[in-house]
């Protein structure tokens, strides 16, 4: 099969005279009058490679993490299932469930429903797993939100992954944390990326922490001690340390337009890459809501807030945040395929899908200027298709 008529965008451009030849595992040809007898007309719209999700928490009242949000939509594995099939409606072919601020018990059996799911996946492939909040600075984010206080060691890391650690892909920690260079020179021995996030730390100790192999930060200011122009903050360390490449939530409202820019230009686009930080409630429609869990949340302008007006989480897709990092934050329809398209696998050192080239993994999306969602292909395979946008 072959995608034709389309603007495929590779290595930061788009080229309007290519076409892309596939099977059922990866990408064949990248050419122009490829040769086959199957074809997808893109009607001059753009394809990318299938979009990497790597924070997201769940979706749609569903959620990744095993802590009985809302029983009444299944149970853990039926509710990660469901967030796996609404994925691809959205661009996103793959995701890395993100586990947070939750018991270690709870953990244990949100890695074992995850790593069972894998197994037959109907939708996006739940590739690794994320684990944030992991060891936080309580002094940074509420305990009313999370409820978590240990520091970094090896054996609570087994414990939590259930001794398998061949599938994690970041785990977050405060590096002012008692016995935080230690756990992170040996957790990288073992091939898993660290993330900064909920910290306090110094300048110093970001760069003493880099040094000892952390190479990636949290979804940057968000969960991170203000920037201060007297202060020695934890997000001056992430910004002048280029061995670090940072996720950025470019909704335009968790972090200004305006730093948002700022870290792009400071760390270089290569550095960053783009996240949805999609939260259980998020997916559903404006309105207010009162949950069998007690919970009184409202939904409006593309944003969840509690009962108290407080912000909770955002409410934006990846489409949508890719429009938005377009039209509020300002960046071009490159910028954007960059952040979100093949930064993730870039920075993630992801070799085998994430970008289309010859030999990665079949999946792409095609959406229409406007980011709407028209064909999203996984596997060499039409998985879905909006036959509500021409």
């Amino acid at each position: 099969m072959k995608i034709s008529n389309v603007r495929v965008f590779i290595d930061g451009q788009f080229h309007e005279d290519l076409e892309v030849r596939f099977d059922t595992e990866k990408i064949l040809e990248i050419g122009q009058n490829l040769e086959d007898e199957e074809v997808i007309d893109g009607k001059g719209n753009y394809l990318y490679a299938g979009i990497i999700d790597t924070h997201m928490h769940g979706g749609w009242l569903r959620n990744f993490n095993d802590i009985k949000t809302l029983p009444e939509y299944g149970d853990i594995e039926e509710q990660i299932r469901y967030i796996l099939k609404k994925c691809p409606e959205y661009g996103v072919t793959t995701v890395f469930p993100t586990l947070t601020g939750i018991s270690d018990e709870e953990r244990i059996s949100s890695c074992r429903a995850i790593r069972k799911v894998r197994k037959d996946v109907d939708g996006a492939d739940p590739m690794k797993i994320h684990f944030e909040c992991t060891y936080m600075n309580p002094d940074v984010i509420s305990s009313a939100i999370h409820n978590w206080d240990v520091n970094p060691s090896r054996e609570n890391t087994l414990y939590f992954t259930d001794n398998d650690l061949s599938d994690v892909a970041l785990i977050s920690v405060a590096p002012e944390l008692e016995g935080s260079i230690e756990w992170i020179k040996w957790i990288t021995s073992q091939g898993v990326d660290v993330e900064f996030g909920n910290t306090k730390a110094t300048v110093d100790q970001i760069i003493e922490a880099v040094d000892a192999g952390v190479r990636h930060c949290d979804h940057i200011f968000n969960g991170f001690k203000p920037m201060h122009h007297r202060d020695s903050t934890p997000t001056v360390g992430v910004l002048l340390d280029d061995r670090v490449k940072t996720q950025i939530t470019m909704d335009g409202f968790h972090v200004a337009p305006s730093w948002v820019k700022l870290v792009v230009k400071v760390k270089g686009i290569d550095k960053c890459y783009g996240i949805t930080d999609f939260s259980v409630y998020s997916g559903i429609e404006p309105g207010e809501y009162k949950f069998s869990n007690g919970v009184e949340i409202i939904a409006k302008d593309d944003f969840i807030y509690n009962g108290n007006g407080h912000i909770q989480s955002g409410n934006n897709t990846m489409d949508k945040m890719m429009r938005r990092c377009r039209d509020i934050c300002g960046f071009t329809q490159e910028q954007v395929a960059t952040l979100y398209c093949e930064n993730p696998a870039k920075c993630l050192n992801i070799t085998d899908r994430g970008k289309i080239e010859i030999g990665r993994r079949s999946d792409f999306v095609i959406m229409d200027e406007d980011y709407n969602v028209l064909k999203t292909i996984i596997k060499g395979k039409i998985y879905y298709e909006n036959r509500y946008v021409d």
